[in-house]
C-alpha cells in the first residue's frame, strides 16, 4: 500500500540555497521559501528579484452544524485579496464577500508560532489568527451586505487541547528542485457561529482546516483542490486532495494530499480530478493505489474573475458532497456518503 514517511520538520525550509524537501509531521517556526539558488532557468538572480515570483495563499475551511465555507487571503506582492464565502448546507444558498487590500509587507506572516492576517476595512473586516503554543486558530469576520446580500458576522475558534489538532508540512519541488512549494496544513475541531442581519445564532461544533502555501509561481499556473470535513462513525475526518501544474515531477514522493482521522495523519497518493460533464456536474477523484475512489456532487458554486493589467485570476469554489472510499494507513476503509466538502479550481496568469 502507498505510503510517504513523515519526518521531523527542519529548522528552516531553505538553507544554503537548497530546500529541505519532504513530508513532515509538525511545522518549522518560520514559513519562508526565499533564497533558492537560481530558481528560474538556472539564472542566478539576486534574491530581491527572484522572491517577487513567490506568491502566498492562506485558506481557512470551516464546517459547522448549518454552514460550510472558505476564507482566503492571497498576497500578490503589489496588492492582496481577502474574501469569505459560505453556504447553508440545508438550502445550498451561498454568500460571498471580498475586498482588495493595498500592498503590505508580510501580509501573510512568516511566523508559524503566532500570527495575524487581516483585512481591517470597515465594510470587510476579515481576520485569521493562530498561536501554536496553545494550539489556537481563530477566524472572525464582520462584513456589510448590499441589496442582494445580508450583513454577516462569523467567529470560529479551535478549543485549547483539541485532540484533533494536527500540523503537517509539505515541502515539494515545484516542479523541479530549483524551485519549491511549501504547504502548512493544520486540521482541528472548532466551535463557531454565523449571524446574518444580526439574527441570533447559536454556537455549534464542527471541524476546520487552515492551509498556508508559498510557491515560486510560473507565468501561467492552474490547480484543483478538494477538502472534506465531517464525521464518519463517530470519527472526525478531514482530508485534502489536489494537483497543479506546479507539482513535482516525482509526485509519488512529493505531494500535499493528506487524511486526518481523529488526529491521526495518513499520507495519500497523487490523484486525478476530472469533471467530464462540466463543473456543475459530478466530479471523479481517483488515484492509482486504490486508496482514493471518490465522486463529488456539486450543490452550489461561487465564481470570480480578477483582471488587473499584468495579472488575471479565474477562481471557482464549489460546495457539494463526496461519496466513495478512502483508505487510511492501517488499511481500514472510510466510507463517505453525502460527506460535505468544497472543491476549488484556480487559473492564474501573473507577469508581476
Amino acid at each position: 500500500m502507498y505510503s510517504r514517511e513523515f519526518k521531523e520538520p527542519p529548522v528552516q525550509i531553505v538553507q544554503n540555497g537548497k530546500a529541505n524537501f519532504g513530508t513532515f509531521l509538525g511545522i518549522s517556526s518560520k514559513f519562508g521559501i526565499k533564497g533558492m539558488r537560481a530558481p528560474y532557468a538556472g539564472v542566478p538572480l539576486p534574491t530581491v528579484i527572484s522572491k517577487l515570483r513567490i506568491k502566498s495563499r492562506l485558506n481557512y475551511i470551516f464546517s459547522i452544524d448549518k454552514y460550510i465555507g472558505i476564507s482566503e487571503f492571497y498576497d500578490f506582492r503589489i496588492f492582496s485579496l481577502a474574501e469569505v464565502a459560505f453556504w447553508n448546507k440545508e438550502t445550498g444558498k451561498k454568500q460571498f464577500y471580498h475586498t482588495v487590500i493595498p500592498t503590505r509587507r508580510h501580509f501573510i506572516p512568516l511566523s508559524t508560532d503566532r500570527g495575524i492576517c487581516a483585512s481591517y476595512l470597515r465594510r470587510r473586516y476579515i481576520k485569521l489568527s493562530w498561536g501554536r503554543k496553545h494550539q489556537h486558530h481563530a477566524l472572525s469576520f464582520r462584513v456589510k451586505g448590499d441589496s442582494v446580500r445580508p450583513d454577516a458576522e462569523g467567529f470560529f475558534f479551535s478549543p485549547i487541547g483539541d485532540k484533533m489538532h494536527t500540523d503537517c508540512m509539505f515541502v515539494n519541488p515545484s516542479p523541479t528542485s530549483s524551485r519549491c512549494s511549501a504547504t502548512w496544513f493544520s486540521a482541528m475541531s472548532i466551535d463557531g457561529q454565523i449571524t446574518l442581519d444580526k439574527e441570533q445564532a447559536d454556537k455549534s461544533h464542527g471541524l476546520g482546516a487552515m492551509i498556508m502555501n508559498r510557491t515560486y509561481v510560473k507565468v501561467h499556473s492552474k490547480s484543483q483542490r478538494a477538502w472534506g470535513l465531517g464525521t464518519v462513525k463517530d470519527k472526525k475526518v478531514i482530508f485534502q486532495l489536489g494537483y497543479s501544474n506546479l507539482d513535482a515531477f516525482d509526485n509519488d514522493h512529493f505531494n500535499s494530499n493528506v487524511l486526518i482521522e481523529d488526529g491521526k495523519a495518513t499520507t495519500l497518493p497523487p490523484v486525478i480530478m476530472t469533471h467530464p460533464f462540466g463543473l456543475d456536474k459530478k466530479w471523479i477523484i481517483q488515484d492509482t493505489e486504490s486508496m482514493v475512489d471518490l465522486t463529488f456532487t456539486p450543490v452550489s458554486q461561487c465564481s470570480r474573475l480578477l483582471n488587473i493589467i499584468l495579472l488575471r485570476r479565474d477562481y471557482t469554489s464549489i460546495y457539494g458532497t463526496f461519496d466513495g472510499v478512502l483508505l487510511n494507513s492501517d488499511g481500514e476503509k472510510i466510507v463517505l456518503k453525502n460527506f460535505p466538502g468544497i472543491v476549488s479550481r484556480d487559473f492564474l496568469r501573473s507577469l508581476l
